[in-house]
């Protein structure tokens, strides 16, 4: 028998075992699976592991499924041993002719070079070229997902995510962006590459968190924002206590970093027990509650919305009387409550000393705590005209961390403030570089370049922040106010009636149109000047930008008695009095100029801090 008949003859029994059949079925079902975990290990965030798993219990079971198809025959009866052939029934195989004998075969070849082809993807993905891998700078900490089911339990995934965030931040050369702008991405439903150029970064940390009576499981991804390469991934399967979730957070942040700066996964296992105290003791807890209540007041700090910055107060305090000694809690507590005058009724002078009391506790705490140190200096300058002490604060909060979007903010008003025009700038635009979604700097910032004179840049990043939040009145107030400037006059109506509507303001949308009117026509003047004094009436949180609208009015009188009547009341936005955009069209009448006095501002100011980036 010729070796061309004896290969014909294997390949005929093959067929007749069904072998084949099999081979076809299992490599094309073993395919399908494989891509449906992958897309499983993608949306769930499994860990590797799984898919690794996955693959190669798939090639085990091919050989074992060809095996049995060999030995065994599946009859009415059940399974049973194939039987021998009988007599020339494998050259009647044979003799069929290749319309009919090669179909399986091909079928056969295509199932097992699926699998393999499969397989080797799944296991051996084509690495990035290394010239391109590895001394990563920069990251975004998305939202981890809340895979709980219970949606009390979002706070719980937020915080920790924003936890890793503040860790990560303590990563040297590591720049992280803001956790305004990385949570803002939440449902945008984006592509890693989309996110990665929104936020400025190079890298994006994932993950997800689930809860389940006293046990918690993280699972973390770390990705190339480029080209979707998984960097490392792991997951943690701990017993729910507070030291427990810090050591999570703590060896998570060492993993992102040994990975950023190789652009490799780690070694197996070389984040566990291996502390890079990037969660030092300062900043956790021992009481599992006090965490979760300092979470969830987090949770509701983070939108600054009336109902949420009183529930903040209220979750913080009930942290703090649990762990008196706990430094975070003091810091939100300080953070919240010098917020309050600006987004509700609270009274200044009392939300301004609570706000020192708790910032002064946090630093007796832990006195090197940068978020304290700018929140303190923040409040001392707005409500207390500290000058040189708040210069003094921001100066070493700055030198502890150069990378807090929030400090920066309040660095770039206190140097506009205090004279420092145009040294302000360069640190708004890196407020905004760090955390460009957050509605806040992307306003300051747009509120000093309309103070400088850039109108046309100032509209464009007061356009940004109101891209982000339509509703956000300052923006929308200042967008109206630097359109006039401009006497684009047709444009200004239109933003000042949102303003209106939106703000619910008395006379709503006709109002507004009667102060374009005034600003038109100085016959319309007292009309336009009445309601400029309405809105401020109704809306006192506003009147350190609505009193620009008198000086469009060309009322300096009536803007005088504002400005004055502020220092008095010491209202929101006095200390800012010679940085408005009314300023120039006061600067030399003695009454403004005297009202400047009282501010206080030292001569020559305070220095602008070292550039720290």
């Amino acid at each position: 028998m010729s070796e061309s008949s004896s290969y014909q003859r294997l390949f005929a029994e093959l067929k007749r075992r069904r072998v084949f059949r099999v081979a076809a079925f299992y490599g094309g079902t073993a395919f399908v699976v494989l891509q449906v975990a992958d897309l499983l290990q993608e949306g769930l965030q499994l860990p590797q592991t799984f898919l690794t798993a996955s693959t190669w219990l798939a090639l085990a079971g091919f050989p074992v499924a060809l095996l049995l198809a060999w030995l065994y025959d599946r009859t009415p009866q059940g399974l049973i041993r194939t039987p021998d052939a009988a007599p020339a029934e494998i050259d009647e195989i044979v003799a069929q002719p290749p319309g009919r004998r090669w179909p399986i075969g091909i079928a056969a070849a295509l199932g097992t070079a699926l699998l393999l082809v499969s397989s080797w993807w799944m296991l051996g993905r084509p690495e990035a070229p290394r010239g391109e891998r590895g001394d990563y700078s920069s990251v975004a900490v998305l939202p981890f997902e809340n895979m709980s089911g219970n949606e009390e339990d979002e706070y719980f995934a937020d915080g920790l995510s924003e936890e890793l965030l503040n860790a990560l931040a303590r990563v040297d050369g590591l720049q992280v962006a803001g956790r305004t702008s990385s949570f803002a991405l939440r449902d945008a439903n984006l592509d890693l590459r989309t996110i990665g150029d929104t936020l400025g970064v190079e890298t994006v940390l994932e993950g997800s968190v689930r809860r389940s009576g006293g046990r918690v499981r993280v699972t973390a991804q770390l990705i190339d924002a480029e080209n979707g390469f998984h960097l490392w991934s792991q997951d943690w399967d701990r017993e729910l206590t507070a030291g427990n979730v810090f050591e999570i957070q703590d060896e998570i942040a060492g993993a992102v970093a040994a990975a950023m700066a190789s652009g490799e996964e780690p070694v197996a296992n070389a984040a566990s027990g291996r502390s890079r105290d990037l969660v030092p003791a300062s900043v956790r807890t021992s009481d599992l509650d006090a965490y979760e209540l300092y979470l969830a007041g987090q949770h509701h700090w983070a939108p600054r919305s009336p109902d949420g910055l009183n529930e903040a107060v209220r979750l913080f305090e009930a942290a703090l009387e649990l762990d008196s000694m706990y430094a975070p809690a003091w810091v939100g507590l300080a953070a919240v409550y010098q917020a309050l005058p600006w987004y509700t009724d609270y009274p200044t002078d009392v939300a301004a000393e609570k706000s020192k009391q708790a910032g002064r506790r946090a630093l007796e705490l832990d006195p090197d705590n940068a978020e304290a140190l700018y929140t303190l200096a923040a409040t001392i300058f707005q409500y207390d005209l500290e000058w040189t002490e708040a210069a003094r604060l921001f100066e070493r909060a700055i030198e502890l961390d150069p990378h807090y979007s929030q400090g920066l903010t309040w660095y770039c008003w206190f140097l506009l403030d205090v004279g420092h025009r145009e040294e302000s700038i360069p640190w708004c635009e890196r407020a905004v570089e760090l955390d460009p979604l957050r509605v806040q700097t992307l306003a300051q910032h747009g509120d000093n370049l309309m103070v400088v004179g850039r109108y046309e840049e100032g509209l464009r990043m007061l356009a940004r922040s109101l891209a982000v939040r339509p509703d956000f009145g300052w923006p929308r107030l200042e967008t109206a106010i630097g359109l006039a400037l401009l006497d684009r006059l047709d444009e200004a109506g239109d933003q000042l009636r949102v303003y209106a509507r939106d703000g619910g303001l008395p006379g709503g949308e006709a109002a507004a149109s009667t102060v374009i009117a005034g600003v038109r026509d100085s016959a319309l003047r007292d009309e336009a000047v009445s309601v400029v004094l309405d809105w401020m009436t109704h809306d006192e949180h506003q009147t350190w930008l609505l009193v620009s609208w008198l000086g469009l009015l060309d009322d300096r009188e009536t803007a005088l008695d504002v400005i004055e009547d502020m220092i008095e009341r010491e209202s929101n936005g006095y200390s800012s009095i010679d940085a408005l955009l009314v300023t120039d069209y006061l600067r030399g009448e003695p009454r403004f100029e005297a009202a400047v006095a009282t501010l206080g501002i030292p001569d020559p100011p305070p220095q602008v801090a070292p550039i720290a980036w």
